[in-house]
């Protein structure tokens, strides 16, 4: 199992307060004056072993109870089995001539792209999709100029020719089996 916000584990401290305040309750002691002792010793024995029961079951409780508070903030998983295997990233960039449309500033592609070059971390290995090429296991530093230079497209891609062509990227791994 493991904790999604283990720096939340911090929130035990809190486990102090309910001892506390078990502990100086405990010290308070009631006097009650009555004519016959005898009947009040043996009531009071009776009574101070349950009422001591009673009171250790509220601080456990109450030490169940923020325990489990804590730990429901602190998120935790159990990880999946394929968790720690390599992550494929498959982008698909649509370079057709519906992408010669204006955005902000350039055509809908130029933007994509710098988004693309800004937003990807210069080392993380992916496969980029366009209309009309793949290019696979790359990074954005050695596919900037391409992309820079990236021209219209003739070509359209339905979606199930896309999932078609992504899952022959995959063939020969088992990520071909999540589709």
């Amino acid at each position: 199992m493991q904790l999604q916000h283990p720096e939340l584990l911090w929130g035990l401290l809190l486990l102090i307060i309910p001892i506390l305040v078990h502990l100086l309750r405990l010290r308070r002691f009631r006097t009650t004056p009555f004519t016959n002792v005898k009947v009040l010793e043996r009531i009071l024995a009776e009574s101070n072993k349950s009422s001591r029961l009673k009171k250790w079951l509220l601080l456990i409780s109450r030490l169940g109870i923020l325990t489990a508070i804590v730990l429901g903030f602190c998120q935790p998983y159990i990880p999946s089995y394929n968790s720690d295997k390599k992550k494929d990233i498959v982008v698909y960039l649509d370079n057709s001539f519906s992408m010669q449309a204006r955005g902000d500033n350039t055509n809908l592609l130029q933007q994509t792209v710098q988004e693309v070059l800004q937003y990807f971390p210069p080392d993380l290995r992916f496969t980029l999709m366009t209309n009309s090429d793949i290019y696979t296991g790359i990074q954005v530093k050695d596919i900037q100029e391409r992309l820079l230079n990236l021209n219209f497209s003739a070509e359209t891609m339905t979606l199930e020719t896309l999932r078609l062509r992504a899952a022959t990227l995959f063939s020969g791994s088992d990520s071909a089996a999540r589709q």
